[in-house]
This record gives C-alpha cells, sequence and structure tokens, in this order.
C-alpha cells in the first residue's frame, strides 16, 4: 500500500511539473507576443537611437537616428509600417554605420500629404530633400516593399545621394493594378479606396479589420480571430491591435496600420502612385552595386508562388527574373521567408546588407 501512495505521489509530482512548465511556456509566449515593442525600444534607447522630427519641403518628416558610428545608411519601410519595425536589425546595423531610417509620408508620425502628392516621385523626391539636409552626402540606401521601389527609384534618379541599394521584397510589376487584384499585398488598395468614400467608420485600422480577410491564413478559426479582433479595437479605441495568442509577425502589422494615410493606399488603386515611375527604365538607369533580396517561402514549401490564383509573394518567379534582367550590377538572394525579412529574419536580412556593403567601394 505505501509502494502504491508513493507511486502515485510521483505520478502527481511529475503531472505537476508538466503543468507547470506549460503554464511558464504559455506565459512567456504572451509575453513576447505583447511586450517586444516595449523591450526592442529599450534597448535602441540605449544604444543611443534617438528620433527626431524636421520639416522638409513643408512637411513634418519624423525620423529615427543612431549614433555616428560609420558611413551613413537610410532605411525605408513599407506600406503599412513605421520606423521601429526595423528594431530587430537596428542594433547590429548602428555599430558600424550611422543610421537614419525615416518614417515615410503617410505613416507613423510623419505628416499626411495631399491625397495627389502621393506619388512614387514626389516622395522619394521629399527623401532626396531629406538626404541632402540631414545625411549630407552619399548612402547606403535600403527600402522594403513600397519603400524598395522607392529606394530604386532614388538610386536611379538621385545617384549622387546613393552609393549602394538593398532591395528587399521589392513588389516591381506585382503591385500594378489591375495585376495587385490578384495578390496579397494589393489587398488594402480596394479598402483604402472605399474607406475614404464612406463616412460611417472613422477608424481605419477597425475598418481594414472588419471588410478585410487578413487572418484567412489561420482557416476555419479565422472568423473567430477575427471577433476577437472587433472586440480588441472596440475596447481600446486609437490604439494598435494586440492579439496575445498570436506572434509579433502579426502584430506588428497593426503597430504601424494605426497611423497608416488610407490615402495613400488608395493611390494604388488607380496606379496614382506610379504616374511618373516607369518601372522598367528605373531598373534599367539603376548603376550602383545592388543587392535584390526576394522571399520565396510558399513557392519553397508548395512549389507555387499561387494559392486560389493569388500571389502569395511581393514577386513571382517570371517578374523576379524581369526584374534582374535590367538591373546592371545585381546581386540575388533568395531567402524562404515572409514578407518583413527584416523582422521575421532578421539574421537573413544582416546577410544581404553585408553582402551589399563587400560590394560598395
Amino acid at each position: 500500500m505505501a509502494r502504491k501512495r508513493r507511486a502515485r505521489w510521483i505520478v502527481l509530482g511529475v503531472v505537476g511539473v508538466l503543468v507547470l512548465g506549460l503554464v511558464f511556456v504559455g506565459v512567456g509566449y504572451v509575453d513576447q507576443n505583447t511586450n517586444y515593442t516595449e523591450r526592442d525600444a529599450e534597448q535602441l534607447a540605449r544604444a543611443g537611437v534617438t528620433t527626431k522630427i524636421t520639416t522638409v519641403g513643408g512637411h513634418e518628416t519624423h525620423y529615427a537616428e543612431g549614433p555616428d558610428n560609420g558611413p551613413p545608411l537610410l532605411l525605408i519601410h513599407g506600406q503599412g509600417s513605421q520606423w521601429d519595425d526595423y528594431a530587430k536589425v537596428l542594433p547590429t546595423l548602428i555599430n558600424s554605420h550611422h543610421v537614419f531610417v525615416i518614417d515615410v509620408y503617410g505613416h507613423g508620425r510623419s505628416a499626411r500629404l495631399p491625397a495627389q502628392e502621393y506619388t512614387a516621385v514626389r516622395i522619394g523626391t521629399l527623401i532626396a530633400e531629406f538626404m541632402e539636409q540631414r545625411l549630407g552626402g552619399s548612402a547606403l540606401v535600403s527600402g522594403h516593399s513600397s519603400g524598395a521601389l522607392l529606394a530604386a527609384w532614388l538610386a536611379a534618379n538621385r545617384p549622387d545621394l546613393v552609393s549602394g541599394v538593398l532591395l528587399e521584397d521589392p513588389p516591381f510589376y506585382s503591385s500594378i493594378m489591375p495585376r495587385a487584384a490578384q495578390t496579397t499585398g494589393g489587398a488594402i488598395f480596394p479598402i483604402a479606396r472605399d474607406f475614404l468614400a464612406q463616412s460611417e467608420q472613422r477608424d481605419f485600422q477597425r475598418y481594414f479589420v472588419e471588410h478585410g480577410d487578413y487572418f484567412s491564413f489561420f482557416g476555419p478559426v479565422k472568423n473567430q480571430i477575427k471577433a476577437y479582433a472587433l472586440g480588441y479595437l472596440d475596447d481600446h479605441p486609437g490604439q494598435p491591435l494586440e492579439i496575445f495568442f498570436l506572434p509579433p509577425m502579426v502584430n506588428v502589422f497593426f503597430r504601424g496600420l494605426v497611423n497608416y494615410d488610407p490615402a495613400f493606399g488608395a493611390a494604388w488603386f488607380d496606379n496614382h502612385w506610379y504616374d511618373g515611375y516607369d518601372t522598367d527604365q528605373v531598373l534599367k538607369s539603376i548603376k550602383v552595386p545592388t543587392v535584390f533580396l526576394h522571399t520565396n517561402y510558399f513557392q519553397q514549401t508548395t512549389g507555387s508562388y499561387y494559392q486560389n490564383g493569388i500571389l502569395m509573394a511581393a514577386m513571382d518567379g517570371e517578374e523576379k527574373d524581369r526584374a534582374l534582367g535590367l538591373l546592371r550590377n545585381e546581386e540575388l538572394v533568395e531567402v524562404p521567408s515572409g514578407h518583413l525579412v527584416h523582422f521575421e529574419r532578421p539574421d537573413a536580412y544582416l546577410d544581404a546588407f553585408t553582402r551589399l556593403t563587400t560590394r560598395v567601394p
């Protein structure tokens, strides 16, 4: 009998340890999903990264700047994001460069432009003025997504300001309507257009969650997640959506979206963004060393860039090859990652950046 009692206590002890372990794992998981931004901000502050505001072309321009530890480097985020989604790579980049990270107009704390000024050429011109004003000379430029289109424009049209360029998963060709309607990235364009055409809902983040299909990746539980998200936004008006049971890759998008000007997205719906921007000509005009970072996670895992006719990447293989065929001084880096490489796979992003620095005189 004593032996049985002892065995029972041993089993209960093991079960208790396992349950306690699962609790600790769960607490750690939630903490990682909800508190990473505060930890990132503390780390950047300790490293000497500060945020500043200047005026460019009459528009308030918000940016972060690191210590003067080397040659200048400008980082340009993508659509719906803001400067601090580079937090995971900044501590490494600032060790060897004087880093500037700009909030693109219509994002973060930078000014919202008149709707007609949301074109690649106008925004590229403003960023060039920012570089002249704050960087004071030629710099490396790294742009992500729509920011990569801006980086390419700068390299093509202001070679005096760009010594080398990293194009992080640029949507060349795929972001032009009507082609963009058959891509995951293009889903925001009609939502932004429709939001501006109505007056009942003034919170774009909530409108996007309500009318979009952002959580479709979660299959049979997507509706439950959407319902939770809408309830959270009702309880936290004006705050970025934060879903404690989903990873930071999901939550980081909404940190940028809460400060996003939907007029920026609407400019893509009718291709106004591309006024004066000829993709072929831009790519052919880039002469500086270029690293072309292309993600292919979906293609690597399923054998296709497409699911149900929708492009699940920034570019498919043909679009990538077309862009590469026009560049003159390029190196291709392919990564099995989601779109936001510098956040999801900071190691891969930093490797691509190192490749660029070895190619720039």
